[in-house]
């Protein structure tokens, strides 16, 4: 799109009349209406209030657009909501009456409250706003094909989404070159490819979809791709290399999982510097796909009694990266409880998992481990909280040798969670290490509080019993010894009950 097209893109965001955009922009109403036509064909939008929505979901329109827009989404009540998720959905007010088998007057009603709660002074306005504090999922905002192409417009080759970014005849090629400078200004870090793990992987797994394949060339041309083992979420994966790195493209297992990736994306991750941690690309909801930009560095060696993961300056470092991290203030309403209520979502996972593990590490453990977490239940509410990584641990860093820093990857688990969830896999080291967790602690900028360092052993146990699970559905023999050692080592250092 030209620069024309998003400046009057944005203005619709804004809630700009046709004729005060064509003022701004300095053209006629004839061309501005034209070329709205060319963004609903564009963006697959069925009105103007969609394609604002749409703008916003897509990162066209962002908080600097829309300065009016609140700071988080306001309560409203199931009935204004359904309101909401239509007009996002760019259904107009007749057609939302239909839907919902009511007269139009108490759907005016509602928009009228909706518009006064998110402070948009029209329908364009208030479905921006919406987008924009997350007050609607991204789903609710997918886009439309194109019933027919538009007379008298340049033609688009539509994605399957119908997301129409223009596409050549012939795709763009990577690059010839294999390197560029970090964003840090180091030196040149050669564009990582495939490790042999990976390719092993490859053999036997499925290729990219088509209409997933035509979404990505949209992006980032076209690259060769190797699929990685489902994660622990149930999703699935695959990367490709580019002279600008690693590029992930995940297809979470629920839209609710793509709600709260995109949302950790938006909020939280990017306020890690670029190049220490991934950046979203883009994402399609109703592809359910997700396209990320991997930090560049390599995995850090964790041999035991001799790793990389054991130098005090990368644990001084994963502190002040984590700091950065739960510092975000993302989240609205009472984030105390939804920290509590997704913490004990993931205590409920555990319980689940430790009931599936069949091993020997576990015997006689099993009834301690669930009195364990019975109590840890109750305790709940009392514990710290912030905007987790959720898997944090060696395995989430990478090394970046020219510059000597690290990066965090792996952020599908991101979310409000107790703050002792992100201490959990790092603590395993600290045990016998006491002056990791001094480093650890400098990086931070505090040390651990009392009530986190009474139920540390409690969440070490749950995070080595997560990972021992994941190494046994990989099929990892030399992982899952490691981590039987851990699980046992962790439940023999469990805390008496409080």
């Amino acid at each position: 799109m030209e620069e024309e097209d998003l400046s009057i893109l944005r203005l619709i965001a804004a809630g700009r009349r046709r004729i005060d955009i064509a003022d701004v922009t300095f053209s006629s109403t004839t061309k501005t209406d034209t070329r709205r036509r060319r963004l609903c064909h564009v963006l697959a939008a069925d009105n103007s209030e969609h394609l604002a929505a749409l703008g916003t979901v897509y990162g066209l329109v962002t908080r600097d657009h829309l300065p009016g827009a609140p700071s988080t989404p306001p309560h409203v009540d199931e009935d204004d909501q359904q309101v909401l998720d239509l007009i996002v959905a760019g259904l107009n007010g007749p057609r939302i009456a239909a839907r919902l088998q009511c007269d139009v007057a108490p759907v005016l009603t509602s928009v009228t409250r909706l518009a006064f709660a998110l402070r948009a002074d029209n329908r364009c306005q208030l479905a921006a706003h919406a987008v924009l504090v997350e007050a609607v999922t991204c789903y609710a905002v997918s886009p439309r094909f194109p019933s027919s192409p538009l007379s008298g417009l340049p033609p688009f080759h539509m994605t399957a989404t119908g997301t129409g970014i223009l596409l050549p005849a012939t795709p763009p090629q990577p690059s010839a070159v294999s390197a560029r400078r970090s964003p840090a200004s180091s030196p040149a870090v050669p564009a990582p490819g495939p490790t042999e793990s990976d390719r092993n992987v490859q053999k036997d797994a499925a290729p990219i979809p088509p209409e997933l394949a035509t979404w990505i060339n949209n992006h980032i041309g076209r690259h060769q791709a190797w699929a990685l083992p489902n994660d622990v979420s149930g999703a699935r994966s695959w990367r490709m290399s580019s002279p600008e790195g690693i590029i992930e493209l995940r297809i979470p297992r629920t839209h609710g999982d793509l709600q709260r990736e995109v949302t950790a994306y938006r909020h939280a991750i990017s306020r890690l510097d670029a190049g220490l941690a991934p950046r979203m690309v883009g994402f399609d909801p109703r592809l359910r796909a997700l396209l990320t930009r991997e930090p560049r560095g390599e995995r850090v060696d964790d041999t035991p009694d001799k790793g990389l993961h054991l130098k005090e300056s990368v644990h001084e470092q994963a502190g002040q990266l984590l700091r950065r991290l739960h510092e975000s203030t993302l989240g609205a309403g009472d984030r105390q409880a939804q920290a509590a209520a997704n913490t004990l979502r993931y205590i409920d996972h555990i319980d689940r998992v430790l009931e599936r593990i069949d091993s020997p590490v576990l015997a006689g453990r099993r009834a301690v481990i669930r009195r364990r977490l019975a109590v840890l239940r109750e305790a709940l509410s009392q514990l710290p909280f912030a905007f987790c990584h959720g898997s944090f641990g060696s395995g989430a860093w990478r090394w970046q040798r020219p510059t000597r820093s690290l990066a965090l990857t792996g952020f599908t688990r991101s979310q409000l969670l107790a703050t002792v969830v992100d201490f959990a896999r790092p603590s395993l080291l600290w045990t016998d290490r006491p002056a990791l967790q001094d480093a650890f602690a400098r990086g931070y900028g505090r040390p651990l509080d009392e009530l986190e360092r009474f139920w540390l052993g409690d969440f070490a146990l749950l995070a080595a019993l997560e990972d021992l699970w994941h190494a046994i559905r990989l099929d990892d023999a030399e992982a899952r010894l490691h981590l039987a050692d851990a699980v046992c080592a962790a439940a023999d250092r469990l805390p008496g009950q409080p």
